[in-house]
């Protein structure tokens, strides 16, 4: 106690002592500066409140001290009096001269750098300890981000020269906080297995990868979103007063473990009553039953209200109403447990569209997309036609993604105008260099392909390419707008030098060189049908020992022949895009022949089809099937022994060896048949560790496929099958596609391949 009193004494007197000394004022004569080195004497003066000729006292001094200190130049101010004079004494701040970032690994050294340089914590900046205080501090909030809850990171300074300083950052970054255990309590309706597969964060699941699941990693904001669809999933099973009671995150001692638990109160269910729509005169009663999710007597479900809600606003918006408004008025009856609801319709004005602007087309004309459009400008907004046009616009091969805003005019409620945002994806493809393939051997190929050439959306391509077993050269040209009505013309000149022998078929080399010309007609949004004549001149080279299928035809048609091929084929195409599709149905029919005046006469069916389906925003099933036929005419028993189908590969039934399946030739080799099927059941979903990137995509598969000598040689049991993962990369030269792939069901005899790969992937 006699301590503290001492001591308390001792301050007072000096506070007094200060006070006596600047008790009496005075009017400056002139003003000293002591201690500045690299500040100028000017830079102090302008800051200091005080000049020669004015008087000072006590009062002005601390505001003096103030003023110097919050300049940032200085560690320690003193003013003094000698007579008439006022004696400025400061400290300068050190200047950085070095920084040193250590134990950083998560975040680059670069990127802290920069960010303590935005913060004026940079070589050559004066040393503020406060703001590297600051950043010391944002800095482990950025791990804390990233689930680095036990990240340090400590600051210390060394004095350099020149009254400079050393800043060394040394991080210990830590381990990311790992989920052990998420917890539910509360729950009666619903076990808590079922509620915690809502949910993004949670211990890895059975059949993940520990090393590339995210699950485990906690996040709050994540926590946030988990908690919201807790709170949808209750609501869309009648549980109106479902509230999350609270939320407790907890970290193990080391900072390594997390440990969640989420209280509730369920509240009782509700089912619905009464269902009453208004204001719906412009609407079909048959629209408004269409239109409604909402059943009497069944549980009340908030998803199936705003299915229900967004249903009545698209068919007004096809009718042109873009601004309705649905209110949803629910009347709930405690008693009864049961929810009246009212949904009150206000279609507001009719709406037609002023303007149209295309934005995002760096590349593009914007004649190309306005042609894709079927919401046309001056007329009435129709939501089905919006729609239309964008998926049209997806289809484009030299488009990624497309987003259509509608924005109201300004004073004049029923005019909006439409932004059609593209996001372009490069069409325009230059390459040239050398590869290898496992069905081509060693690859020269030069080739010039343009999608999109010079921004009119006609297609261009330039190919000359060489390989072990195939040589070509080939020049196509496409206009999908021949006309303005959409008919489309195309043409292509070709030489090709094959060698079946290369790719395991029969001993034998075939030299071809054609032409052609194709016609596309539109039939209506989804359906087109076409056609395309050619003539070519084919060439047949045996080899030494050609197999005796092949023997016996060139002995009894000759080794050169000249065609006449016309084909004719109609699609329909509901997909939402033509790359990586996650919607709709394509379908293929063609059928090819020999026109008169060809020296082999035969015809081919085919069907080609694919289905698609979202099972998520970013998992996509599909289904594809190929089924194909072949009949020779005339003095032919069958297809010509070049025109055969074959299977096997990574088009086909991946795990098996390209074109290897089906009959065998008296060498033991495919010789293909005049019958083909194959089939793909897929399940495409982002890359792991690369769930960003949109031109990657991975797939599981099922492959099953054959070929038969003929229609009335197939044989169920001699279908193959294989399971395994692919990758697909829309590389900057093109579709780049690897598989893994393992028979399920392979015979004595067939040819394995597990590892595949190609450039120019189809879809």
């Amino acid at each position: 106690m006699k301590k503290q009193t001492l001591s308390w004494t001792i301050v007072s007197s000096l506070l007094a002592a200060s006070q006596a000394a600047w008790a009496a004022s005075f009017v400056v004569q002139d003003i000293q500066v002591s201690g500045l080195d690299r500040v100028a004497q000017a830079t102090v003066l302008n800051y200091l409140p005080a000049r020669v000729g004015q008087a000072f006292d006590d009062n002005r001094s601390a505001a003096a001290i103030r003023a110097l200190y919050d300049t940032g130049l200085f560690d320690d101010v003193q003013l003094a009096r000698q007579g008439d004079v006022l004696v400025v004494t400061v400290v300068e701040r050190p200047t950085i001269g070095e920084i040193n970032i250590s134990g950083n690994s998560k975040l680059p050294t670069e990127q802290l750098l920069q960010a303590l340089k935005a913060a004026n914590v940079g070589k050559g900046d004066m040393l503020d300890k406060a703001a590297l205080l600051k950043m010391q501090r944002e800095l482990e909030a950025q791990y804390l981000t990233m689930g680095h809850y036990g990240v340090k990171v400590d600051t210390t300074i060394e004095p350099l020269a020149n009254n400079r300083a050393k800043v060394n950052i040394a991080v210990k970054e830590g381990g990311i906080a790992r989920i052990k255990q998420v917890k539910i309590v509360g729950n009666k309706a619903f076990s808590e297995q079922e509620l915690l597969s809502q949910l993004e964060l949670g211990t890895p699941r059975t059949l993940s990868i520990p090393m590339l699941s995210s699950r485990d990693k906690f996040a709050k904001e994540k926590l946030v979103g988990d908690l919201e669809a807790l709170n949808s999933f209750y609501r869309d099973r009648g549980y109106l007063n479902f509230e999350i009671v609270s939320t407790q995150v907890s970290l193990t001692p080391d900072k390594q473990g997390v440990f969640i638990t989420i209280s509730v109160n369920e509240g009782d269910q509700y089912k619905i009553g009464t269902v009453d729509v208004y204001g719906v005169e412009r609407l079909t009663k048959q629209q408004v039953q269409d239109s409604m999710k909402l059943r009497q007597g069944e549980v009340f479900s908030q998803k199936a209200l705003e299915e229900s809600r967004k249903n009545l606003s698209t068919y007004l918006g096809e009718q042109g109403y873009a601004f309705s408004k649905i209110g949803a008025k629910p009347d709930i009856d405690e008693a009864r447990k049961i929810v009246n609801i009212s949904l009150n319709v206000d279609s507001g004005k009719r709406t037609y569209v002023r303007r149209i602007n295309i934005r995002g087309n760096n590349r593009t004309k914007d004649e190309v997309y306005r042609r894709e459009l079927r919401q046309l400008e001056s007329s009435w907004f129709a939501a089905e036609q919006l729609e239309r046009s964008k998926v049209r616009l997806q289809r484009l091969p030299y488009v990624e993604e497309v987003r259509i805003t509608t924005e109201p005019v300004a004073g004049t409620p029923d005019q909006v105008d439409l932004n059609v945002i593209v996001s372009e994806r490069s069409s325009n493809q230059f390459r040239i260099g050398a590869g290898y393939s496992q069905s081509q051997g060693l690859l020269v190929n030069l080739a010039v392909t343009q999608d999109n050439f010079m921004g009119t959306g006609k297609q261009l391509e330039v190919n000359i390419d060489n390989s072990e077993s195939n040589r070509n050269f080939l020049i196509s040209y496409d206009n999908p707008y021949y006309t303005p009505e959409g008919l489309s013309r195309g043409f292509s000149i070709y030489y090709n030098e094959y060698d079946a022998e290369a790719e395991d078929i029969s001993a034998y080399a075939s030299d071809k060189f054609g032409a052609n010309v194709k016609f596309a007609f539109p039939l209506s949004e989804n359906d087109s049908v076409s056609f395309t004549a050619g003539a070519e001149q084919r060439k047949i080279i045996l080899g030494t020992a050609p197999a005796d299928h092949i023997k016996e035809f060139t002995d009894k048609h000759g080794l050169e022949y000249k065609q006449l091929p016309l084909t004719l084929s109609y699609v329909h195409d509901t997909r939402n895009r033509s790359i990586f599709p996650n919607a709709g149905q394509r379908h293929r029919l063609s059928i090819q022949s020999a026109l008169p005046g060809s020296d082999l006469q035969y015809t081919k069916f085919a069907y080609d089809g694919a289905f698609y389906k979202a099972i998520t925003d970013d998992v996509t099933f599909s289904l594809k099937a190929k089924v194909a036929v072949g009949k020779g005419q005339g003095d032919l028993d069958g297809l010509p022994f070049f025109e055969k189908y074959t299977a096997g590969g990574i088009r086909s039934v991946r795990g098996y060896e390209q074109n290897s399946l089906g009959p065998l030739d008296s060498k033991g080799d495919a010789k293909g048949g005049d019958a083909l099927l194959t089939t793909t059941a897929e399940v495409l979903f982002p890359m792991p560790l690369a769930s960003d990137v949109k031109s990657v995509k991975m797939s599981a598969f099922v492959d099953a496929g054959n070929v038969f000598d003929t229609s009335d040689n197939f044989d169920s049991a001699e279908i193959r099958y294989s399971a395994g993962l692919g990758v697909v990369w829309l590389s900057p030269i093109g579709p780049f596609e690897v598989s893994y792939a393992k028979p399920l069901n392979a015979k004595d005899g067939d040819k394995e391949q597990s590892l595949q790969f190609s450039i120019g992937a189809s879809f």
